[in-house]
């Protein structure tokens, strides 16, 4: 006997008709009668969704006159199917049929499981730092999910505090690199997401490092005065560090150029630099070592901002101190200070220099993902036009629009 044959021998015997085993299983009656006779291919997903309906284990007889239950025919279908795979013939199941059941995080939340999100967020963070991918931001998502399933769980108020500052922080690295990949008002809702996480925290330090964030977008989209006010709540915080308040007034800093407030800018400077020198290097938390404390980022931030203050020779300063400093992974702040040394050359005739920098910063600039970075290789481009390198404006335009 076929196996559409035991199939209908099954039905028979449980006194179940054609017509309403095909309502039962969403199948038509002809495809089901066609399968009986053995006119079509029977899947062990069809034998499932008999047995399923008649209440019964089908005994089917394999293609080459075997006879066992459901299990074996799935089996030989398994091992059908690895065959084909092992030669590249096999049909590609669809994921979403692979992932139909989702792992589901845990109800009780231990310590382990809120290390396993670090775990991620550094994973991560590395990889985001150097450049930005997609594939990462796809990590970040799926561990950002996990980590949200996991604060409905049940825990003890430490587990839960620390587990806020992990979702937290993980949430602003996804939503930085959304900004950094142009999707600004879906960025604006991660970070908001991640600031109300972090503030169920207790790192001060992370709470305004994503009002900084935040500040920043804003200011991208146009209101720089809207960012200096996010950072002065942040700065209304007396509890973070000097280091991070010294990166909150950088930050403002530049708002200020942006917003026509020169005066203002400069102040914010001072206070940076006053709070650099009061900072007594705090034992910071691994993600603000790699940020906030990583050699050079001070004078990265300081240098954007004097840089957009026009104040040229105390900016040169600082950039250069930046790119003497930087971890080779920071790849889009060591890219942003390489782009206005440039735009500093040009400004004092050295059109040599900067065609070197302007160049170096296009070939690196080309493994990138970055609004920022391609705004300021355009600003570049600009620059250059203005001081006749046509040649090199128009390299660097190219370059922007990759």
């Amino acid at each position: 006997m076929t196996i559409g044959g035991d199939l209908r021998a099954a039905r028979e015997r449980a006194g179940v008709s054609l017509d309403d085993l095909a309502e039962q299983i969403g199948l038509s009656k002809g495809h089901l009668s066609r399968v009986e006779r053995g006119v079509r291919p029977v899947t062990p997903s069809l034998i499932r969704s008999y047995e399923l309906a008649l209440g019964v284990t089908v005994a089917a007889t394999a293609p080459g006159g075997d006879v066992g239950t459901v299990d074996d025919v799935k089996r030989r279908a398994l091992l059908g199917s690895i065959a084909a795979a092992s030669v590249g013939t096999a049909a590609a199941e669809p994921l979403a049929r692979i992932f139909d059941a989702e792992a589901t995080p845990p109800n009780r939340v231990a310590l382990a499981d809120v290390e396993a999100v670090e775990h991620a967020t550094a994973l991560y963070m590395s990889m985001d730092l150097a450049r930005h991918g997609a594939m990462a931001a796809a990590m970040a998502r799926g561990a950002l999910e996990w980590a949200t399933g996991l604060l409905r769980g049940h825990m003890d108020d430490r587990t839960r505090q620390r587990l806020c500052s992990a979702t937290g922080l993980l949430a602003d690295r996804l939503g930085w690199a959304t900004f950094d990949a142009g999707a600004e008002p879906r960025a604006l809702n991660l970070l908001t997401f991640a600031l109300d996480s972090a503030a169920r925290g207790p790192d001060r330090d992370l709470r305004a490092h994503i009002m900084l964030d935040l500040s920043s977008v804003l200011a991208h989209m146009g209101h720089p005065a809207d960012g200096v006010e996010v950072l002065r709540m942040a700065l209304g915080d007396e509890r973070i560090s000097s280091a991070e308040q010294a990166n909150l007034h950088a930050v403002a800093a530049r708002h200020c150029a942006a917003a026509g407030d020169i005066e203002g800018g400069l102040r914010h400077v001072e206070r940076a630099e006053a709070a650099l020198e009061r900072d007594v290097g705090a034992i910071a938390p691994e993600w603000a070592r790699s940020i906030t404390y990583s050699p050079g980022h001070h004078d990265s931030a300081l240098g954007l901002a004097l840089f957009a203050l026009g104040e040229d020779d105390r900016a040169r300063e600082r950039l250069n101190a930046a790119l003497a400093r930087l971890d080779p992974g920071r790849t889009r702040t060591g890219l942003r200070c390489l782009i206005r040394l440039a735009a500093l050359d040009l400004r004092a005739g050295e059109r040599a220099e900067a065609e070197r920098r302007a160049r170096r910063a296009a070939a690196v600039a080309a493994e990138v993902r970055s609004t920022r970075v391609a705004g300021d290789l355009a600003m570049l481009a600009e620059q250059a036009e203005r001081y006749g390198m046509r040649d090199l404006a128009a390299e660097l335009t190219s370059a922007a629009a990759r």
